[in-house]
């Protein structure tokens, strides 16, 4: 067959007019330039995942590098296949010591099974990344009531009866002093019950040796105590001036289980305000009665104070 006898307009009319011919044209098109395509090199650049193995086991990472930029050389193939499927670069810390590491882009690798390619790092000489000593150490867990109803009885005691520990950073972990769970709504009654709470993890550095624990709530009889001239505490900054036009709160009342408030003593209680954030100005603000556990206010006199800060 003389292909020169053809006539090009009226087949390109053909498949134009005829929509399946021209989806059919399209992929025998795209077939054809990936066919020939997939023979010649180029160039492919991306960023990639860095995967860190062979940490040492006293050792924990603290900071890194999530990715890398890289760029692939190679056949069009073998580069489609890094297309649809990236592989990670892998940096192995088995030399790893205590503090910051810079680690050479030359000593990552990136696992074979892609051809033959040739791999470069056009915006990175080294990356760095921070170890610390891994620790574990026993924690107290404290559970907040959320809601304690009105009634004859009072919580008395939460008791933990799990223990928690965390692993991680000894930097991270050395600041931690308590683990807290999420706020327990408690419904009064006279009789104790147990409970399993979620264990709050402070830092996604850290790792607990158990997310929940079970905890036992006891009730005590309900009793109510009233103090007078509590003494006003406000926190403020070295640069800053400040005055109250009242220096005590009047009136409090605190209801809890029977037994505590027995032995409530004024010192056992701080009314505070703190001022630090806070611009030079005149205020009135509210202020802040931190008592021992399971004892809430009830009532105090004035809601709030003159305060000013120069």
């Amino acid at each position: 067959m003389d292909f020169t006898d053809i006539d090009l307009k009226s087949v390109l009319h053909t498949i134009i007019k005829n929509p399946i011919r021209k989806i059919f044209a399209i992929i025998f098109a795209f077939g054809l330039w990936f066919y020939v395509s997939i023979d010649k090199n180029y160039n492919y650049q991306r960023a990639i995942e860095i995967e860190y193995i062979n940490i040492p086991n006293s050792l924990i990472m603290i900071d890194s590098v999530p990715s890398i930029d890289v760029r692939f050389t190679g056949r069009g193939g073998t580069l489609f296949s890094i297309w649809a499927a990236p592989p990670k670069a892998q940096c192995d810390l088995r030399d790893g010591t205590l503090g910051k590491n810079a680690i050479a882009v030359r000593d990552l690798t990136i696992p074979a099974g892609f051809g033959f390619i040739s791999v470069s790092y056009p915006t990175t000489k080294a990356i760095d990344i921070v170890l610390d000593k891994k620790i574990t150490k026993k924690m107290k867990v404290t559970v907040p009531i959320k809601r304690m109803e009105k009634g004859d009885y009072s919580v008395s005691a939460v008791t933990v009866l799990d223990t928690v520990a965390v692993i991680g950073p000894q930097e991270i972990i050395s600041s931690v002093t308590e683990l807290v769970t999420e706020s327990l709504d408690v419904k009064i009654q006279d009789t104790p019950f147990t409970k399993e709470v979620k264990v709050i993890n402070p830092s996604p550095l850290l790792q607990l040796s158990r997310n929940t624990i079970v905890v036992k709530v006891e009730f005590e009889l309900a009793a109510e105590k009233s103090f007078t001239n509590i003494p006003l505490k406000l926190i403020y900054s070295p640069n800053q001036k400040v005055s109250s036009e009242k220096i005590t709160l009047d009136t409090l009342v605190v209801r809890g289980p029977k037994s505590r408030i027995a032995t409530l003593a004024e010192q056992d209680i701080e009314v505070r305000i703190t001022l630090t954030k806070l611009s030079p100005g005149n205020y009135e603000l509210p202020a802040q009665v931190m008592l021992p556990n399971y004892m809430k206010p009830i009532y105090s006199r004035p809601q709030k104070f003159k305060v000013k800060i120069y």
